[in-house]
């Protein structure tokens, strides 16, 4: 099965930039509460583990709020120059002007 009058191949270069933003999205959707929720975890069981609750929640908490605040930070960035990237060259163009 070929390229034939938009056969199974054409359609799947149609997708592959929708199916790629798509798999960008859900990596950002479960990377910035799963890094939250893993220093909460984290914090949790060092608390049970010292007995210094809730000091260790709190402090990984936070840095892990931290360290998703600068992984949104980078998503946008890399987000960013991939618009720039795929834009059609005519909006290029004009938004110079």
């Amino acid at each position: 099965m070929g390229n034939a009058a938009g056969g199974p191949d054409s359609r799947q270069e149609n997708q592959a930039p929708f199916l790629r933003r798509a798999g960008f999205y859900l990596g950002v959707a479960f990377e910035l509460p799963g890094t939250i929720l893993g220093g909460m975890v984290v914090g949790y069981f060092l608390d049970e583990y010292f007995g210094s609750s809730p000091w260790s929640l709190i402090t990984c908490t936070t840095l892990a709020f931290i360290g998703a605040f600068i992984r949104l930070i980078r998503w946008a960035k890399f987000f960013s120059r991939e618009r720039e990237r795929y834009a059609p060259r005519s909006q290029k163009n004009d938004s110079a002007n």
